[in-house]
C-alpha cells in the first residue's frame, strides 16, 4: 500500500487575490495538464519508506506504483490522481485508489463530486486538527509560489508532511 500527495508547479488564480508578477498561472482548477507536477511524495507500507519524485525520477513513481495493490491519498481520485494522468501521461485506475477524503464525504451523507455549498470543511487540515490536534505545514496555494521562487525545500517538506498526516488518518482508520 502506498500513500501518496502531489504539488503543482503553476498557482491556481483566485478571484480574491490578485496575481503576483513574475509567477506563472494555470487557467483554473480543471487545468490539470498546464499545472505541472513540481513534486509527488510516497510513503511506501512494505519498505517503511518516503521517498521523492520530479520529472527526473518519474519512471520510478510508476515502477513504484506498478508493484503497489493500493494508492491511497486525501482527494487524490478528485485531483491528484487527474494530473498525475495529464502531466505525466500515465493513467491511475480508480479501482486501485482510496481516497479519505470521498470516504469521509460518504460518511457525511454526501456524494462523490466536490460542491462548494456542502462538502466544505473537511480539508486535510480541518480533518487532522480535529483527530489529532495537529494542522498542515503550509498551503496549497502556496507551494506553486515557491516552488517558482526556488524554495524547492519549502515544498519538498509541505508535501511530505502532508503524505504523514495522510498515513496518520489511514492507520487510524484501519486500526
Amino acid at each position: 500500500m502506498l500513500i501518496y500527495d502531489l504539488e503543482i508547479k503553476k498557482a491556481i488564480p483566485s478571484k480574491n487575490t490578485p496575481r503576483l508578477e513574475g509567477i506563472d498561472y494555470c487557467n483554473g482548477w480543471k487545468d490539470y495538464k498546464d499545472m505541472g507536477i513540481s513534486v509527488a511524495c510516497v510513503y511506501d507500507y512494505s519498505s517503511d519508506r518516503y521517498r521523492v519524485f520530479t520529472d527526473s525520477n518519474k519512471d520510478e513513481f510508476f515502477c513504484l506504483l506498478d508493484g503497489s495493490d493500493v494508492l491511497v491519498g486525501f482527494n487524490n481520485i478528485g485531483f491528484d490522481n487527474k494530473v498525475v494522468n495529464a502531466c505525466w501521461g500515465k493513467s491511475l485506475e480508480e479501482v486501485r485508489c482510496y481516497d479519505i477524503l470521498r470516504e469521509i464525504w460518504a460518511g457525511a451523507g454526501l456524494g462523490p463530486d466536490f460542491n462548494r455549498d456542502t462538502h466544505s470543511g473537511y480539508g486535510l487540515d480541518d480533518v487532522c486538527l480535529i483527530n489529532f490536534g495537529l494542522r498542515k505545514s503550509g498551503n496549497c496555494a502556496i507551494a506553486p509560489i515557491d516552488w517558482q521562487r526556488g524554495r524547492y525545500g519549502n515544498v519538498i517538506d509541505y508535501c511530505l508532511n502532508d503524505v504523514r498526516l495522510t498515513k496518520l488518518l489511514l492507520d487510524k482508520i484501519i486500526s
